[in-house]
């Protein structure tokens, strides 16, 4: 195995601690509730949203019912004065039944509004509440959260420049084929072959390797596992 290799998979030794201490902070009680506030937060804020745009539209049907109310009370005065002197007491108590049929429809409708209006009020009081609390309680989090990162900072550092150190050392294409295969999250991305009862398997999936396969690898020293997609190699 040629000197470049080597130093790829020094690269991946790193690059795998690297990993593990950034998922072991992502991991943690502080990222967790975090999450779990940042989550809380956003449906509060979409409650209290919702709850605005209800607002809004029992305001508009009140600010609606205003003339309507006006409309009927005028009504009921042209028919109390058209009642002066009339002797059709039954065309009368007609059109009274209809006003009061008017009246009782919007009488429900604002009673209706009003009973939305206090869940309304209720319910955006409440959102507001969840809201403010899960705030504090991410802001507490990430406290503890930068804590974390500050005290892994020394060593995240390290491993950064360890990293970058060896990248002009190993061969571009090589490289780019750790990193096309890392960014799946698929770890490690070069494995040594397993050499079991006469047969060669991934050393990562476990898989056995092809007839075709296995011709590439002691040929070549390498080969690509045909399940799980990453670079099988063989020490000479």
């Amino acid at each position: 195995m040629d000197k470049n290799f080597e130093t790829l998979l020094k690269y991946q030794e790193y690059d795998i601690k690297l990993k593990r201490l950034l998922d072991t902070i992502e991991r943690s009680d502080a990222s967790k509730r975090m999450e779990q506030a940042r989550t809380e937060f956003n449906i509060a804020k979409k409650t209290v949203q919702e709850d605005e745009k209800e607002a809004e539209k029992v305001v508009a049907y009140y600010e609606k019912s205003a003339p309507q109310l006006q409309e009927l009370e005028k009504n009921l005065d042209s028919i109390i004065k058209s009642s002066e002197g009339n002797d059709n007491i039954a065309a009368l108590i007609e059109q009274l039944e209809i006003l009061k049929g008017k009246v009782i429809a919007l009488e429900k409708k604002i009673i209706e509004c009003k009973t939305s209006s206090e869940k309304i009020l209720k319910s955006y009081q409440e959102a507001n509440a969840i809201g403010h609390k899960m705030l504090s309680y991410f802001n507490s989090a990430k406290t503890i959260y930068n804590e974390l990162i500050k005290a892994s900072e020394p060593e995240i550092s390290a491993l950064k420049k360890k990293l970058k150190a060896l990248e002009p050392l190993i061969e571009i294409e090589t490289l780019k084929k750790y990193k096309e295969i890392t960014k799946e999250n698929k770890y490690p991305a070069f494995v040594e072959v397993r050499f079991i009862d006469g047969t060669y398997s991934c050393g990562a999936c476990g898989l056995q390797l092809s007839q075709k396969n296995t011709s590439t690898l002691n040929e070549n020293g390498v080969c690509t596992c045909e399940t799980c997609r990453r670079v099988i190699f063989k020490r000479q």
